[in-house]
């Protein structure tokens, strides 16, 4: 394939320099033609007979596609940043970063791709190795990050519009990290009021009067999904992501939460959406996590022990991977293995309520009374207030981490 397009760039040089016998003489005329004009190239047989005002002219064309390929790509993953395609968008911004294209947005895209994909660790990674940037795109990322995380507290400045001057763009951006934010500590006030905000501002709209790109309505109806799941209201929320998926096949997001929710009522439905994803995220935590308890839901231990064991490989001290890695050993009356993920899931994460629960379970099983019943206190403990004796980062043994 390279070479049939060093061949076809030979064909503009030739066309561009006004060297119309060569052009003639490479043209095919079939795509036998084609094969042969490459083959022709790869031997070297025309460039005898170019000029350098013709190789010159190719190797413009070379250069400008390559350009032209790479912008492509960038274009490509910050449309589907905005479309919730988040699997391919960060594939295609990590193209984008390791080309030569100038431009910081690869970067920053890359890093606000990565949380909204639940990778804060990836997203704090990528904005520190982005510290060579200068001006205010860099810190504007970092507000953005740090409104998503769920640390709105200054929100109110930002709606003020106060601050920097913002123009429209960057508060509609201002105002999604917001809506995500909210909705990730619940914050259903300051989420409904960023969400009538973007409303007004963007024009977009669901339902009877729906208007606005389709990408758009589809991110509007899984922010209203998330609204109706923080109010107990989860068959609303199931219609709204469902027409979210309806709207744009790709939003991951409205894609997993609605996976999430069947969980709840279906595991079958939810294990085809949760297959769709695997697919798309083979090293998702939280698709992997998700499609272990479906497994673990419709019986198959099997298979929800195959998921969490692939899951740790990826992510060894993954205290959740590990707490249901014990629970479905627990299942399985395999007390020692359970025991084993368990103790490793406290180690990481000392004083874990359901930890300390599934380990009490798992020793009483055992026949383990004694340090059953230890555990037990442990959780009373907890729900009290605290362990008394038990400084910060202490184990169920006393010991430290």
């Amino acid at each position: 394939m390279e070479v049939e397009f060093l061949w076809f760039c030979l064909i503009i040089g030739c066309w561009g320099a006004g060297d119309s016998a060569n052009c003639q003489n490479l043209l095919p005329v079939s795509a036998n033609g084609l094969r042969w004009g490459a083959k022709q190239v790869a031997g070297l047989h025309w460039l005898r007979s170019l000029s350098w005002r013709t190789i010159l002219a190719a190797a413009s064309a070379l250069a400008i596609s390559w350009v032209v390929q790479l912008w492509m790509v960038r274009e490509a993953g910050i449309r589907a940043v905005d479309q919730r395609e988040l699997s391919v968008a960060r594939l295609l911004l990590a193209q984008s970063r390791q080309s030569w294209l100038p431009g910081n947005s690869a970067v920053l895209l890359g890093a606000r791709a990565a949380m909204l994909d639940g990778d804060r660790e990836e997203a704090e990674r990528l904005l520190k190795d982005a510290s060579w940037l200068s001006g205010d795109a860099l810190e504007f990322e970092k507000v953005l990050l740090r409104f998503r995380s769920g640390d709105t507290g200054d929100a109110i400045a930002w709606l003020s519009g106060s601050q920097n001057g913002l123009d429209e763009p960057a508060m509609t951006q201002v105002l999604e990290a917001l809506i995500d934010g909210a909705l990730r500590v619940r914050d259903d006030a300051l989420a409904s009021q960023c969400l009538e905000l973007w409303q007004g501002q963007t024009g977009v709209s669901v339902g009877a009067v729906a208007s606005g790109p389709v990408w758009q309505q589809s991110k509007l109806e899984s922010w209203q999904g998330d609204l109706a799941w923080s109010q107990a209201l989860p068959d609303v929320a199931i219609q709204h992501f469902r027409r979210a998926i309806e709207l744009e096949g790709g939003n991951e997001i409205a894609r997993l939460k609605l996976a999430e929710l069947l969980l709840q009522y279906g595991a079958v439905e939810a294990l085809s959406e949760l297959q769709f994803l695997r697919l798309r995220k083979p090293t998702s935590r939280d698709v992997l996590l998700r499609l272990a308890a479906c497994y673990r839901e419709l019986g198959e231990l099997e298979r929800a022990a195959e998921v969490l064991d692939e899951l740790l490989k990826y992510r060894p001290d993954d205290m959740s991977a590990l707490l249901e890695r014990g629970r479905l050993a627990l299942d399985a009356g395999q007390l020692a293995d359970a025991e084993r993920w368990l103790r490793d899931a406290e180690r990481r994460v000392p004083s874990h309520r359901e930890v300390l629960l599934s380990l009490a379970r798992c020793l009483q099983l055992a026949g383990k009374t004694v340090d059953a019943e230890n555990y037990r206190r442990m959780v009373n403990s907890l729900d009290a207030g605290g362990l008394p004796g038990m400084g910060a980062g202490g184990t169920a043994a006393g010991g430290a981490l």
